[in-house]
């Protein structure tokens, strides 16, 4: 996950907006010599990469042959491995060097990609909720400047050689109502493995005989067991008095562990293959859910635990699924997981297009390469490897996100009262 000021340190950082994460391919047992550290670098990226086809493998070799020759250590290496991980244009590319110690900082909002300019969460008692931000604020200015786009932001060192910023204050001019603000956030320090628990939210909406459930699904890494049996109470909360519908928003979730997803809203997703990932071979592994649990290519997956019993629907209904720019990753493949499911139908933006299974490799130093290494595919057996544009375009307002003026609710809630379910 490469949204920026999120409360997650570097490894988790980019852990949590890999879906799921295939095993390593395995490791060079001794280091190598510069040239054939990035040699074996360049190999594993042209046969693992699913965006391989991007790079031009004997032109980047000459390109950067310079590079290596005049290596002396494997760090010496680093910029020409950069330069094939940019070349594959791959959101999920990275080199995580552990050696490198980056500092990390909260502020607790999150923005969106790929402006980096409109703020569409802030988290609870975090020093953004203090400083006065708010969901829909423009940031205008960061220190003085224009707020840096993704596209220049997206990548840590080696792979970005622009300067860590160790402040401790983040001074914004922010746009709000047409007004311009100036408001300070502070910017504390955090320390590696925290993972902070983002608990679902929702609520009933709509008439009691025609009641339409709504979850707010949340960043999840997986690290954190009763999450699904979150989800579910709060569905069996709401269909106590059976709901004619669901609404679920996937629009803020950046990343994470698609395998709690699954397990969270499988009594509404259905029994059997919902997906899958296809590598370049052409080899394929399937999602399933099965009486209540989740298997990645037939193996059992721990998150499937709930607490008690699972949680199953009084009546079969339409759902409908809301998007943004800001679904990435595993957001992304809930989406795809629903594809092929009778009476589904989607609401938004088109996503951020990362929709694959990130696949890594250690090298010969102890670094990590990580890449989309999988395609992802429906039940229907379609590929998705780029943005997913929804069946209905709506433009999110943020400042009205999650009430009964958010023009994506309103669209998602006209399409659920014209299905049979939940009609007068």
């Amino acid at each position: 996950m490469k949204l920026q000021r999120l409360s997650v340190v570097l490894l988790t950082l980019i852990l949590s907006a890999c879906s799921a994460i295939a095993p390593a391919s395995t490791p060079t047992p001794v280091p190598l010599p510069p040239a054939q550290h990035v040699e074996s670098a360049f190999q594993w990226l042209e046969t693992h990469a699913m965006m391989s086809g991007n790079v031009d493998w004997t032109t980047l070799r000459n390109k950067t042959a310079g590079i290596i020759t005049n290596a002396q250590t494997a760090a010496d290496t680093y910029p020409a491995i950069c330069h094939a991980l940019r070349e594959l244009e791959d959101g999920n590319a990275w080199l995580l060097v552990p050696s490198l110690e980056i500092p990390n900082f909260y502020t607790g909002y999150q923005t969106l990609y790929p402006e980096n300019q409109v703020i569409i969460r802030i988290d609870p008692d975090s020093p953004a909720e203090k400083a006065g931000l708010q969901v829909g604020d423009r940031i205008e200015q960061v220190n003085g400047q224009p707020p840096v786009p993704y596209e220049e932001a997206d990548a840590y060192p080696p792979c970005n050689a622009k300067e860590i910023d160790t402040s401790t204050t983040e001074q914004l001019v922010i746009q709000r109502n047409g007004q311009l603000l100036q408001i300070n956030v502070a910017r504390d320090k955090i320390t590696a493995g925290r993972d902070p628990y983002n608990p679902p939210v929702g609520q009933r909406l709509g008439e009691d005989e025609r009641g339409i459930g709504y979850i707010e699904l949340t960043l999840e890494s997986g690290t954190h067991l009763q999450y699904p049996t979150d989800v579910q109470k709060l569905m069996r909360s709401m269909d106590r008095t059976p709901v004619c519908g669901w609404m679920l928003d996937l629009r803020r979730i950046p990343g994470g562990d698609v395998w709690s997803y699954i397990a969270a809203v499988g009594p509404v997703l259905g029994e059997g293959d919902l997906g899958g990932f296809e590598y370049s071979d052409g080899r394929r592994e399937a999602w399933s859910y099965r009486n209540g649990e989740v298997f990645w290519n037939n193996e059992y997956r721990y998150e499937s635990e709930i607490d008690g019993s699972v949680y199953k629907p009084k009546q079969f209904t339409p759902v409908a699924l809301l998007v943004s720019p800001a679904t990435q990753a595993a957001g992304e493949l809930m989406l795809v997981a629903f594809q092929g499911r009778a009476d589904v139908r989607s609401f938004g933006e088109p996503t951020r297009g990362l929709p694959t299974l990130v696949t890594h490799t250690d090298l010969s130093d102890g670094s990590n390469l990580f890449v989309s290494g999988a395609n992802s595919f429906d039940r229907n057996g379609t590929i998705y490897n780029g943005p997913i544009t929804p069946d209905m375009l709506v433009e999110t307002d943020w400042s009205k996100f999650g009430t009964e003026q958010d023009p994506v609710i309103v669209a998602a809630m006209d399409w659920l009262y014209s299905q049979a379910t939940c009609l007068p």
